[in-house]
Parts: structure tokens; sequence; C-alpha cells
């Protein structure tokens, strides 16, 4: 079959060598989406959208079956490229692989192509999250509109677990899809979180151990962004617990914001952590380039990902403790995400409660003195999870719909009232436009306040306003 892969750019094969960038973990997903498809004999188009006005690029060939086409937002939005590479590529289906490529497929992919949609988390859950942060629900509604345009169109979704699974055909009952027409057909499947299961060799030299930390150092990471679910509180509160009783105890963190996402979190853990008397055992050391990830895994002797409870949580999942476990690094998690409930229940995480800084410096102290129970769970960790997770088995209710695609039975049809609505497809594609611009102009502000808050924790003048406020409000006006 020839397929058409939509992906949330930049995608791994495009980040340059050596040079630090962020790769997001739907970025990830999409790549291993399209390997699963071409290893299984397809021909594959891959997308990759890049936010704002990004310059088009390719086609490239990747490997015999598989080429990469790269397109900004703007480009899809306002310039007819996906209907164009249909038109090209002339595929037999079509999959979008996280929320804003879905979206952008079901608006601009032709009414009669089979299309499959990974909502790889809730959109709606996420944008509570992001509202819960600014305390502005108006910031629900481009989440609203993206779920509701994908659950209409959608022939086939699929989720990250499968609590998100069963939440989703509950939201499809509300738009009319539970029919007379789709009764004993299945609209929805989970693919969990996907890993490559082939590990990279380490490094010559060390990346971490003599260089940035003590040799004998306990080494906490956090590797990956800082999103709107991260509770920074308990996370600095926790960690500074046990620094003040085990002085060998130092916490690595790459990765760091996510513009134009979410730019509050880090920003405000780093001034956390540059007014401590602990911050020489802080290492925020930023986005790094991600085919050297794997050495900071190697060299750490514990994973930390913590959340709030939320419904993001439920129905999400923490995709880093694979690719953490894969090279034998067990972590401290909250238990939120079905991922986390499993690999508690396995040993190859450990658990605290949420919101409690003194769980988790418990759970540090306790594990940083238990190098046998860190080591069993190290050598579990590969195996289970390359067996469990790899994109190959993973992928496998997408493998077997792609071997012989179709459309929903209610494909075409009219929807039952109560999940009608007027056909808004040109009022979604000029909002979708609009959505573009606006993520590039966001994208812009971001930078643009990141380098003010850094400019500022380094100086550490006083103000009567923050320099960020005070450029984004200079911004806003010149705008």
């Amino acid at each position: 079959m020839r397929l058409l892969v939509l992906g949330q750019g930049p995608l791994p094969p495009e980040q340059a060598a050596g040079r630090a960038g962020r790769v997001s973990a739907p970025s990830i997903r999409a790549w291993h989406v399209a390997l699963a498809l071409q290893e299984a004999g397809h021909t594959v188009a891959l997308v990759s959208i890049k936010a704002g006005s990004a310059e088009t690029a390719g086609p490239r060939e990747l490997s015999p079956g598989l080429t990469l086409h790269s397109f900004s937002d703007a480009a899809l939005t306002g310039q007819e490229a996906l209907s164009g590479l249909e038109k090209t590529f002339q595929p037999d289906a079509a999959a979008g692989i996280s929320a804003w490529p879905s979206y952008l497929g079901a608006l601009y992919l032709a009414p009669g192509l089979p299309f499959w949609a990974d909502l790889f988390g809730s959109p709606l859950a996420e944008g509570q999250a992001k509202a819960f942060q600014a305390a502005d629900d108006s910031l629900l509604g481009p989440f609203a509109r993206f779920e509701r345009t994908i659950m209409r169109r959608a022939d086939v979704i699929s989720t990250v677990s499968i609590y998100q699974e069963h939440a989703t055909v509950g939201a499809m009952a509300t738009h009319g899809r539970l029919n007379h027409l789709t009764d004993g057909y299945r609209l929805a499947y989970t693919i969990p979180a996907t890993l490559d299961p082939r590990r990279l060799p380490p490094a010559d030299q060390p990346f971490l151990r003599g260089k940035i930390v003590p040799d004998d150092a306990f080494v906490v990471l956090w590797s990956g962004g800082f999103n709107t679910w991260t509770d920074v509180e308990t996370l600095y509160q926790g960690l500074t617990g046990a620094m003040a009783a085990n002085p060998d105890i130092h916490f690595v963190a790459t990765g760091g914001a996510l513009p134009p996402h979410d730019t509050q979190t880090f920003p405000r853990f780093q001034m956390i952590v540059e007014n401590s008397s602990y911050k020489g055992r802080f290492h925020l050391l930023g986005w790094v380039p991600y085919e050297g990830l794997h050495n900071y895994y190697l060299e750490s002797d514990l994973g930390l990902i913590l959340d709030r409870w939320s419904y993001e949580g439920v129905l999400g999942s923490r995709t880093r403790l694979l690719d953490w476990l894969l090279y034998g690094l067990p972590a401290i998690v909250t238990e939120t995400a079905h991922l986390t409930e499993e690999l508690v229940r396995e040993g190859l995480a450990f658990s605290f409660p949420h919101g409690s800084p003194e769980g988790l410096a418990g759970r540090l102290l306790e594990l940083a003195a238990a190098p046998e129970r860190l080591r069993q769970a190290a050598d579990k960790g590969p195996a289970f999870i390359s067996e469990r997770y790899s994109y190959q088995n993973a992928c496998q209710p997408l493998l077997d719909w792609a071997a012989n695609p179709r459309q929903a039975p209610d494909a075409g049809h009219s929807l039952p009232s109560f999940g009608a609505s007027p056909d808004n497809t040109v009022q979604e594609r000029l909002l979708a436009d609009y959505q573009s611009q606006l993520e590039e102009k966001n994208e812009l502000i971001a930078s643009l306040e990141s380098w003010a808050r850094e400019m500022e924790t380094r100086l550490q003048k006083p103000s009567r306003l923050p320099f960020a406020h005070r450029l984004r409000q200079r911004f806003k006006r010149q705008s």
C-alpha cells in the first residue's frame, strides 16, 4: 500500500548531528509509525509539519520505500501543499500522528481517503492543564475544535492507553459516531508509547561524570520537557530534602521549556534553583543533541518524573520512561498514567504520592542506599520494555488496518442530529491558517522571553516589573 503519514516536526532524521535541539515525543512517535509501516512492506511518504513559516524541503529518500517531505504549517494551511502531495503521491490511505497533524489531515485530505488519526494523549485534557496554568478557560477553545474535527472525520482513532481509548469512545459518541452504521465496527484502538529497541553504543568519553558531576555522585536524571503538568515545587523541595541528608545526590536535567505550548514551567524552576543554597548540585543542561542523549541515561543512577494529578496525566503517557529503561535506568514516578502504573507493578519504577516532597525525598534516600534494588530493575527493564513497547509490536493495530485500509461505515453519511453541526470545513480551514500564524508569533515571543529570563537571572537586578513581562507587553503593542 501507498501510505501518507503526517507527523509533528522536526522529526529525528531532521536533526543535524551534534547540534542541540528539541525532538518531541509526538515527533518520535510519528517516526516510529513510519518505520513500522515501511518495514511491513508499505511505501510511505512521511510529512514533517513544522511550526510557523519554516522552509519547505524535500522530498528526501531516507531508505527504500520511505520518503521524507517537510512543510511548514503555513504551507499546509495557506498553500494547499497537502492536497498537492496527495495528488502526486496518490496514497491508498493516510495517518495523522498526534493532534495537530491529525487535525490538518482531517481538514485538508480528500474526504474519500481512508484516514487513521492517532491522538497521542487527550487534546482537551491537555487544554485543561494549559487553562489551569493560565487561569483562562478561553484556551480550551482550540483544543475542543481539534478534537471535534478529528473525531468527526477519522475512520479509526488510536490512543496511547486503554484509559484514553475508553474516554475517546465516549467522546466520539457525543459527536454522533456511535450510530446504527458503526454498530459492530471498532472505532478506537490503543497503541501504547513506543520505542526503538535498538540500543546505541556508549560514547568513548564520559558526558557527566568527572565533568559535570563528581565521579562518585548519585545522579538523578530528568530528560525532556518541563510541561504544564510538572509539579516543580514538589520536585525542588523533594530533591533538596534528599540533598540535605545525602551529599552525594546531584540532579541533572536535559531538556527545558516547550515553546510555544509551555514557556512558564521551566523558567519558574530555573528561578527557584538559582536562589537555592543547593544550586551547585542542580545541573540544568538544556536541550542536548538527540543522538547523544542515551549517554546521560547510561551515566545516571535513577530517573525522575513527577506530575500533578490531572486528567492530562491519566489519559496520557510518560514515554521518556521507556527510553530510560532501555538503557537500564529505573525511575521514581508519580502513578498517574497507565504506563507508570504498569512499570511500578513490574518493579521497574518506584512511586511516591502526588504533591509530597517528603515522599519524594524519602524515596530518593531509600533507593540511593539500595543499589541492589536498582540493579535488579536495570537488569529486567530492557528485555521487558523491548518486547512490550517496541514500535513493531505496539503498532500492530495500525499495521493490520494498513494491510486493507477502509473507511468507517458512516463515512459520507449524515451524523445523528444530536452530534451534527453545519458543515464548517471552510471556517475550520481559515481558523487553521490563523492558528499556524499565531503559533509562529508565539514561538518568536517564547524565544524572546526565554532570552529575557536568562538575562534577568544572570543580572539579578531588581525591577518594578519582570523584564520578560515588560518585553511581552512591548511586543504586543508593536504587533
